[in-house]
């Protein structure tokens, strides 16, 4: 009888561990198409879909207060609703509050996915599968981060291919490859930030993408070893 809490303690964390998988599939697949598709509606439409289920998802498998989760969601529907409203009618501009509610829903994910990743207890594939869901999401982060910027100062980074036709100047498929391109600091030489701004973000992000790995491997392999020693022999 005294192991059935534990039982259940460890069968919740299984449960959150494979939504974590479930939030990492719905990260790569927007990530992969983001490049992919083209400036066209239906393009967007189906990005901007992808983008709410992947924060519906991270908050279902991250949030385990009701609050912050009901919020997360609120802001989903909030950012969803505005994205199609905009897409409908482009005259109307809500002036970066629309991306302003990407980055705030998806900097709590950042939070809350580290924290559901260094819970206590077995260091499972989808324990690790949350630390590199938590890594995506730092660059799609950032990505939104730099199209802020560049909504106020189109010129904030300078890109060397010209734009698609119809595409505005903070296309986030842009973007995303150059918040990719600085967090792992891999550089190609086709991007580079100009403005002052763009270059504390820059540096801030190849910082996190150099320390990032190395903590996350430290941490989780004394983990390992520390659920190990508890083990009988």
């Amino acid at each position: 009888m005294a192991d059935k809490p534990m039982s259940g303690r460890w069968a919740k964390f299984g449960r959150q561990d494979r939504l974590l998988s479930f939030f990492l599939a719905f990260l790569v697949l927007m990530t992969v198409l983001y490049p992919m598709l083209g400036p066209s509606r239906p393009g967007r439409i189906v990005i901007d879909t992808i983008f709410a289920l992947m924060l519906l998802s991270g908050a279902i498998a991250t949030l385990d207060q009701p609050l912050l989760m009901w919020l997360i969601i609120a802001l989903s529907a909030l950012e969803y609703a505005a994205d199609l409203f905009v897409e409908f009618n482009p005259a109307f501009s809500f002036r970066g509050w629309d991306t302003g509610l990407k980055v705030a829903g998806m900097a709590i994910l950042v939070v809350m996915t580290l924290k559901q990743t260094f819970l206590p207890g077995p260091v499972s594939v989808h324990r690790v599968m949350g630390g590199v869901a938590a890594y995506l999401l730092i660059g799609v982060t950032w990505a939104f981060m730099f199209k802020l910027l560049m909504q106020e100062i189109p010129e904030a980074i300078h890109f060397q291919e010209p734009l698609t036709p119809g595409a505005s100047t903070g296309e986030p498929s842009r973007l995303l490859y150059f918040s990719f391109e600085t967090l792992t600091t891999v550089s190609y030489g086709d991007a580079y930030p100009v403005h002052r701004i763009a270059r504390s973000l820059a540096i801030a992000e190849a910082l996190i993408g150099q320390l990032y790995p190395a903590i996350l491997i430290a941490t989780l392999v004394g983990m390992a070893l520390q659920q190990r020693a508890k083990e009988p022999d």
